[in-house]
């Protein structure tokens, strides 16, 4: 589809942030809502606005793997400053034995609340039906009632790769806002990527959010979004546009737009610019920030073969998910966060048929010791080496 000239472009900024210096997070924060024209509407006295972090497990912030706790702080103060009403709330992937607490703990965002008197929210108690007009995968949808209910949500990833859908940013982000096991639900029900990224946009469709900001800061590499290695980026991006700014994060890091399963199932609804010609960059140039040698997930070289080729060889380029007992603690969340039950206990220890394994790779995202490994078919090795 061609851009018409007169047509209004979604405005992305980036801005150079070195480390989490409280004061420079702040500074380039207010640098980059300044680029794009602030807060607007949203940030007015009296509005209650939920800050969606992404907290996918119980560590902490030097692991790279939840959004840093001083960007939540950054754009809480931010907000508070305009007089908002601020809440932050996530609900992470899987059965939590108890409860947010050591979420909040080792994640720094109980140490957010206190300096700025934010309250800390679950997303897990509550939920409300809400239905999905022009749904793919679903009509209806269980959503906190926490998010459904604030008068402004802002979406705050953190840049990362991802095995199943090669990157997670501000519209994965929002997988979160279904409580519990919903999302476990989600994964059963669409176990290839496509599946999932349209499921995703369901929910995106309709709880929009009013901003996205995402932390570039430091980001991940390679395996993750909890298993991969630590990049130094340098920056913070911000947009009211959330496929835009997940558009703009991709081509920073090599990815093209349709690679990434949400961004394509955006586009095709007309839910946001996933086009660069669609967006201006303001701040720092893209060429500029951009990394030539970012390392993407392994099944980032995967998508380049044909379906029906891939569907005739995909066992024989399996990358299996495998139990490190050296690290394991036998907590056994893997087997009970598991979508397909999947995975049994054998004296104590995990051990997944693999003849039931849909590959959602659940379990080494949610293992809160980092021990599942993945184990590369001969021919994944040659792959990926």
């Amino acid at each position: 589809q061609l851009l018409r000239e007169d047509c209004v472009k979604a405005k992305v900024s980036i801005v150079r942030c070195r480390d989490y210096n409280e004061k420079g997070v702040r500074d380039a924060l207010r640098q980059a809502l300044t680029l794009i024209g602030g807060w607007g509407e949203i940030a007015k006295k009296g509005n209650r606005i939920l800050v969606k972090p992404n907290m996918l497990s119980a560590r902490p912030p030097e692991s790279g793997v939840n959004t840093h706790p001083v960007v939540v702080q950054a754009v809480v103060e931010l907000l508070k400053e305009e007089g908002a009403e601020v809440l932050i709330g996530d609900s992470p992937g899987g059965i939590m034995k108890n409860g947010l607490n050591s979420y909040w703990e080792v994640s720094g965002y109980r140490k957010v609340s206190e300096v700025t008197g934010a309250k800390l929210v679950s997303l897990e108690e509550h939920s409300k039906e809400i239905s999905v007009p022009g749904g793919i995968i679903y009509r209806k949808l269980y959503i906190s009632a926490v998010a459904v209910e604030a008068d402004a949500i802002i979406t705050l990833p953190k840049l990362k790769t991802h095995d199943l859908t090669l990157y997670t940013g501000a519209v994965k982000n929002l997988m979160g806002l279904i409580p519990g096991l919903g999302k476990t639900e989600i994964h059963k029900r669409c176990p290839k990527p496509d599946e999932l990224g349209e499921a995703l946009v369901d929910i995106f469709s309709v709880m929009k959010p009013h901003m996205a900001i995402l932390d570039a800061v430091v980001g991940m590499e390679g395996s993750g979004p909890t298993s991969g290695k630590l990049r130094n980026i340098g920056a913070i991006l911000a947009s009211r546009d959330a496929v835009a700014l997940d558009t703009v994060a991709q081509a920073m890091i090599g990815l093209k737009p349709f690679d990434v399963p949400t961004t394509k199932a955006a586009a095709k609804r007309g839910l946001g610019a996933s086009s660069l010609k669609e967006i201006e960059v303001l701040g720092e140039p893209l060429n500029k920030v951009s990394i030539n040698d970012f390392i993407l997930s392994p099944n980032a070289y995967i998508r380049v073969i044909p379906g029906p080729i891939l569907d005739l060889i995909a066992r024989r380029i399996m990358v299996k998910p495998v139990f490190l007992r050296s690290k394991c603690t036998r907590c056994l969340a893997c087997r009970e966060n598991c979508p397909v039950d999947a995975i049994s206990s054998v004296a104590g220890y995990p051990e997944v048929d693999y003849r039931k394994c849909i590959l959602c790779l659940c379990c080494r995202e949610l293992c809160p010791e980092d021990a599942v490994g993945l184990r590369k078919s001969f021919l994944a090795r040659r792959i990926f080496r």
